[in-house]
């Protein structure tokens, strides 16, 4: 399977600070891999390295696309302009026509097209937040990074947003890099989990997820928890 992204021994350094030490790991097209660890060990600062907003300082990384998506903690949503603009905006130059029916697609596949010309002030958390995510679908990305998109939404509506994901992540064979404090979440959503130190992001344990994300029952994620609680610890 292509490999989009390489992370062989990466150190990051704040002055004398070591946010990541030695690390490496590799995502392949198609495949989510969840960081779970504690606030501050490093996780969003992978993301920004892969984004190529922040630069290793040792080690290398080799991302092997362009074509990114990123889904953030907050919708982070153009106010004013509406639904299917905040999409539109986003989109590399095309001819009108097309970007317009792309975008069509994006929203009924996120279940949206009702609101396209609806402004964000009307929409409810769980809508903008799928609105962030058809955004970062409709930049016709390789690797989507997200940045814990759920953590501030009820236990309801996060679990039908999840759902959405996970349709999304099979129908488009998007490589996806998924930030998490929630070990349920990360298993419901990965193929692969690497759980980080809580000092120098290094990787203490790695979980594959051999069970396809439609046979994943309730009683196999609790199952599953157990395992991976005994290398989490207390997440905060």
């Amino acid at each position: 399977m292509e490999v989009l992204l390489e992370f062989d021994s990466v150190s990051v350094k704040y002055n004398e600070h070591e946010v990541i030490k030695n690390l490496s790991f590799s995502l392949k097209k198609g495949e989510v891999i969840a960081l779970l660890g504690p606030s501050g060990c490093g996780k969003t600062t992978i993301l920004n390295i892969t984004s190529g907003l922040l630069a290793e300082t040792a080690g290398k990384v080799s991302v092997h696309t362009k074509k990114f998506g990123y889904v953030f903690q907050e919708p982070r949503l153009l106010p004013w302009r509406t639904v299917i603009d905040n999409i539109l905006f986003v989109m590399k130059e095309k001819d009108r026509e097309v970007k317009q029916k792309q975008t069509n697609e994006i929203l009924k596949m996120v279940g949206l097209d009702h609101v396209a010309n609806d402004y964000p002030s009307k929409l409810s958390g769980g809508m903008k937040q799928r609105v962030s995510i058809a955004r970062a679908l409709a930049a016709d990305p390789q690797i989507i990074l997200m940045d814990e998109p759920f953590s501030a939404l009820d236990p309801k509506l996060k679990n039908e947003l999840q759902e959405d994901v996970i349709k999304l992540i099979d129908k488009n064979q998007i490589g996806i890099i998924y930030v998490t404090h929630d070990p349920l979440e990360a298993i419901k959503l990965a193929d692969r989990i690497l759980v980080l130190s809580s000092q120098g992001c290094s990787i203490k344990y790695e979980m594959n997820i051999e069970r396809s994300r439609t046979e994943r029952d309730y009683s196999y994620l609790k199952q599953i928890e157990l395992e991976l609680r005994n290398w989490v610890g207390g997440i905060t």
